[in-house]
């Protein structure tokens, strides 16, 4: 073999070694990043605006450090009874103290994927009734929860509680889950916290 046959083997040698090395790293682009792991939320904010005053009254869920610590703090929800209320909630990612991260926005941006359920329950269904936001709904026409109102119409035994529920990955369309009901909605739940409700 000549240097001139030499020299042209080995510059097509060095293109075929360079173009398969190319591909591989096309294919390393082509690779699926790693899916996010779900957001810790450690706080609830539920906000009451009284529609007579206007005066807001918020009532927290907080375990800032997580399961198995010490125990959460949970308000006791008081309301006034004969009274409407608009709610709006913040979700938090409060483990960090000094970085606080509000959740809030990315449920609002995946609002295709979330909704949130209030469910009375121990006498509460007499007591209250919840409404979505009419105006609050995902790009399908379904609701997300973030913003609701509530209708307190008498006073509460002893024991009544109000559950509130955050579903991720839900099927929206089933039988009843656009009105509130948590029966068919499948999904995962993202959060889901107990108070105790008193109306006076």
């Amino acid at each position: 073999m000549n240097i001139s046959k030499y020299l042209r083997f080995s510059i097509f040698a060095l293109a075929a070694v360079t173009f398969v090395a190319c591909e591989s790293d096309d294919d390393d682009d082509d690779t699926p990043s790693a899916v996010n792991e779900e957001e810790l939320i450690t706080d609830l904010r539920l906000t009451f605006t009284n529609s007579v005053d206007l005066s807001d009254t918020t009532f927290i869920y907080s375990d800032t450090d997580g399961p198995g610590g010490s125990d959460p703090i949970v308000d006791d929800i008081i309301l006034s009874d004969s009274t409407v209320y608009t709610v709006s909630i913040e979700v938090l990612d409060a483990s960090n103290p000094s970085d606080v991260e509000d959740i809030t926005e990315e449920i609002a941006e995946e609002d295709e994927e979330h909704q949130f359920f209030f469910i009375p329950a121990n006498g509460a269904d007499s007591s209250l009734t919840v409404v979505y936001d009419p105006t609050e709904l995902d790009e399908n026409g379904n609701p997300v929860g973030l913003s609701s109102t509530w209708t307190t119409l008498g006073a509460t035994a002893s024991g009544a509680t109000v559950r509130v529920v955050l579903r991720h990955e839900l099927d929206k369309s089933a039988s009843g889950v656009s009105d509130g009901d948590i029966t068919n909605a499948g999904g995962e739940t993202d959060i889901e916290v107990t108070f105790n409700l008193s109306v006076n």
